[in-house]
């Protein structure tokens, strides 16, 4: 039944940044934002910005998925360093790379917070994939990539088949995705 469907929203960015980054809390916050709504927070079980807005959903008593590029716990801990806070952890196997598309297809919205190359990476993906009933988030003023990803989407030519919304307000931009995804 269409109105018993619950969301899922993907946050992704800035893996290498830590807790001291002034980006750190508005990641948190989008985390709440999302398990406000009853919404499956989904990340690729890295630290940073993602690791932020499980933190965030994870207070606010929201399910956390992660998306490991590991082929289990040990490998996920020791090999990658990632985080274990995700109350659910998928382990793919499938490297970084891998992991990004099965993440960025079983959403509904991707939110982008900061982000290098690996995050442009899942910017990309989300252009090529996520459909007109989608929606991609980003969180400008957060740096990296995502204060370019406009830009850049101006550059191809093409515009995402998905909403694309900007927003510096990670509750407004929350607000704004599921505006779009639950209509």
């Amino acid at each position: 039944m269409e109105s018993d469907r619950v969301f899922k929203v993907a946050v992704l960015g800035s893996a290498s940044t830590s807790g001291t980054s002034s980006v750190w809390g508005t990641a948190v916050r989008i985390g709440e934002a999302v398990a406000a709504r009853g919404a499956v927070l989904l990340t690729g079980a890295c630290p940073g910005f993602p690791h932020a807005a499980v933190q965030g959903a994870n207070s606010a008593g929201g399910l956390t998925v992660g998306i490991s590029p590991a082929t289990n716990r040990e490998d996920h801990g020791l090999t990658y360093g990632y985080p274990l806070e995700s109350r659910i952890i998928l382990f793919t196997g499938m490297g970084t790379k891998g992991r990004n598309v099965i993440l960025i297809r079983s959403a509904d919205a991707c939110v982008f917070v900061g982000g290098g190359m690996g995050t442009l990476n899942e910017f990309t993906i989300s252009c090529d994939d996520l459909g007109p009933n989608c929606a991609i988030g980003i969180l400008t003023k957060t740096g990296g990539f995502s204060d370019e990803f406009l830009h850049l989407v101006s550059l191809s030519g093409k515009a995402p088949r998905a909403l694309l919304v900007a927003e510096s307000d990670p509750e407004m931009l929350v607000e704004k995705l599921f505006k779009h995804i639950c209509r």
